[in-house]
This record gives C-alpha cells, structure tokens and sequence, in this order.
C-alpha cells in the first residue's frame, strides 16, 4: 500500500502543478508555425492573405502529381474508364463533407465558373425577369450580372449593405427589396464576402427568398473549409465553393451544388454532353473537353490532410486566431474591427491607422516587396481605409503583430 501511495503522489503531483499534460492538452492539434513544413511557401514569406488563393499542403500536390502520372501511363484507360469512377467516388466525399446528395453535386473548376454555369442557364421569365445581389457581391458575380444586363437585358436590383454590420438590418433590407419589387426571380448572396469579409445571415435569406418564390444562388467561394457546410440545413437552390482557398485542393478545384428539381435548368458554360454519370446533370458536367482532372481528384487528399488536425479544430484555430490578431492590431493602431466577431470567420477586418488614400491603395505592394508579405487594402466609401488578414493554421498571433509594426513602419516614413 506505501509503495502505491507513493508512485500515485509521484504522478498526481507535476499533474497538479502543471507539468503534465491533461488529456485535452494531449489531444491537441499542434498549429502554427511548425505546420508550415507541410507547405511549400517561401521561407521568408509571411502568408496572411491565404484568402485570395489560399496553399495546398504538399502532401495534396503530391496526390495530384500522382494522378497526372497515372492519366499519363494509359489515357485511353483513364479518360474513358478510369477518370468517371474516380469522379463519382470523390463527389461522395464531397457532398458528404456538405451533407448534400451526391446526385446534387458536379465539379467545376472554380467559383467563377459555378456562378457562370447558373446565371447564364437560367430561364428567367418576362414575369420575374430581375436578379438581387448585394452591394459587397465579389466584383466578378458583379461583372458577369452586368454581362446578363447587357447581353440579355436582365434587370439588376442591388440591396447596400450598411455599417456598421448588423445581420437583422440586412434581412430587413432584402425583405424590403423583395417586398417592393415582386419582379425578383433569382437572388444572387456570398456565404462569406471577399472585402470586407463576414459571415452573412445565408439560411435566413434563403428562407425570406423561397417565402417569396425566389430562386437563391449562394456563391460560396469563401466558405468550403472556412466554417462548417449544410445544404439540407440552410437549404440554397444552387451553391458553388472553392476548394483551393479554404479546404486545401489544389488550384482549379471547386463544386457546384444544385437541387435536383433545378439541374433541368443548369449548364455548363462548355457544351459537351460526351461524359458520365448517374444523372444527365452529372453528365453534362463531367466532361467539357481532355482535361486534367487532378486538382479535381486531389480534393479527396485535402480532406484527408485535413482529418490529421480535425475539421473543427482547424476552424476553431483559424477564428480564433482571427479575433485575437485583430484585437492585438486594434491595439497597435488604436482604430477598431469593421466586422463583429461574431461575423468573422477566420479573416479579419481592422482599421488602418491612416486615412491617406493614396498611401493605403499603395501599401499591399510595399509590404510585399519590403516585409515578404501581402493583405488587400480597401474603403467601404468614406475616409477610412481597412485591411483583410487572413489566419490559418500555419500562421501565428507574432505575424500579425509582425503586420502591424510594418504598417506603423510605412507610415512614418511616408507621413
């Protein structure tokens, strides 16, 4: 009984003190900068804008290597049998990891071609001829809705997103619009708005538009990886997302979600129809040409990259880390966070400490070419300027407080 006494004192006692580990410690993920031996980023870079084109792991590219090499060793095999089987099993993963039906889920190679895809199928009758967007739309939804406007004479009706941001104004301010013009057939949101970036009220949308028999597209560019995914739960007619940004793909790889009683509707922008798959929407998409179909094949390595930390454990990181950068350049600069946290995923908005203009628009390129590191610089129409900062896995509190000595830096030497 001594001889227990003692080896139990012997281990509870650093436990009690702190010097063990406790099992959640354990248990851990280990982010940081020790992650960035995964990647294949210059070693003087400091990534705080993964945002615009986010970094695939090397163990993803690796993958799509792989696949390249295999399409390689027998095309016909690949192209005519291989690459189908392939596609089907990944989309699985796919719309699992969205909890969609896999029967409502095509490749595409990004975004923009998502958005593309459905905007320019859709048949919009002379009763509900207009499309709704809102003012903070990615300037290429923009773009291409201006193309419609042109080219088809789809009228446009735009809803102002205000600041400071409170989701219950938005709703209102789309309901109000809805409300006014019954002509809306198609409203067009981000999940996640590129700058400023927050999260928008998506579900509640949806829901207001269908309660007033409109279509909703959700361009989810930012989202896929960045905060969790539920097509049943926030119930969108069509949906696309970005896999080289947020979930770790390779560049080119994205998706398109479309509810079945709608894919009669959508094509892509390429017509080809000499592919495969389970539906006559799945076929359309799965072909559009001799293609490479690696960074489409490599998503299903990104989600296993991803299972190393744990899916929710990435985006606790990467929010948390958001907030906590944020709130040391606020006190850095002494301004505030254009986004609440609670609409913040894991890219933050802060206040530069400078209304000069021409020095903010300039500032992305000076830290690019003098600090090793880049952040979109923007105003949201008065004299203030913001910058967007990106937190990821790889990245640390010490970069943003890196960030912020460099502004401090460019300022005094220009002002």
């Amino acid at each position: 009984a001594m001889v227990f006494s003692l080896l139990w004192l012997a281990l509870a006692a650093p436990l009690a003190l702190g010097l063990l580990p406790t099992c959640s410690e354990a248990a851990a993920p280990a982010f940081g900068h020790s992650v960035l031996a995964n990647f294949s980023m210059a070693k003087d870079l400091i990534n705080l804008n993964h945002g615009s084109f986010g970094s695939t792991p090397n163990s993803v590219r690796d993958r799509a290597t792989a696949l390249r090499a295999e399409m390689e060793l027998s095309p016909d095999l690949w192209f005519r049998y291989t690459v189908y089987e392939r596609v089907e099993h990944v989309l699985a993963l796919l719309a699992k990891y969205i909890n969609a039906d896999p029967e409502e889920v095509v490749f595409v190679d990004n975004a923009s071609h998502g958005v593309n895809a459905v905007l320019r199928s859709m048949p919009f009758t002379p009763i509900k001829p207009k499309i709704l967007y809102l003012s903070t739309a990615y300037q290429m939804v923009k773009n291409t809705l201006m193309f419609l406007h042109n080219t088809s004479k789809e009228a446009l009706v735009e809803v102002t997103v205000t600041y400071p941001l409170d989701p219950a104004v938005l709703i209102k301010s789309v309901e109000d619009a809805l409300q006014q013009d019954p002509g809306i057939g198609l409203a067009v949101f981000s999940h996640i708005t590129s700058v400023p970036a927050f999260i928008v009220p998506v579900k509640e949308l949806i829901a207001l538009c269908h309660a007033h028999n409109v279509l909703v597209l959700i361009d989810g560019a930012h989202a896929l990886g960045q905060i969790p995914l539920n097509m049943q739960d926030i119930n969108p007619d069509f949906y696309v997302a970005n896999g080289h940004k947020w979930l770790y793909s390779p560049k080119g790889s994205a998706l398109l979600y479309v509810k079945t009683d709608k894919q009669g509707d959508v094509w892509p922008t390429t017509i080809s129809l000499e592919g495969q798959g389970k539906t006559p929407f799945q076929v359309a998409f799965s072909y559009k040409g001799t293609d490479d179909y690696s960074a489409l094949l490599a998503m299903e390595a990104a989600l296993d990259f991803r299972s190393q930390f744990g899916d929710k454990q990435i985006m606790d990181y990467m929010h948390n880390l958001a907030v906590q950068g944020g709130d040391a350049l606020v006190k850095m600069w002494g301004t505030d966070k254009l986004v609440p946290d609670s609409l913040t995923g894991a890219m933050a908005n802060i206040r530069l400490p400078t209304t000069n203009a021409t020095l903010a628009a300039a500032m992305p390129k000076v830290l690019l070419d003098q600090y090793h590191t880049w952040v979109p610089t923007y105003s949201v129409g008065g004299p203030e300027w913001y910058v967007r900062v990106s937190a990821q896995i790889y990245t640390e509190l010490s970069d943003f407080e890196y960030l912020g000595k460099a502004v401090m830096e460019i300022i005094a030497q220009c002002e």
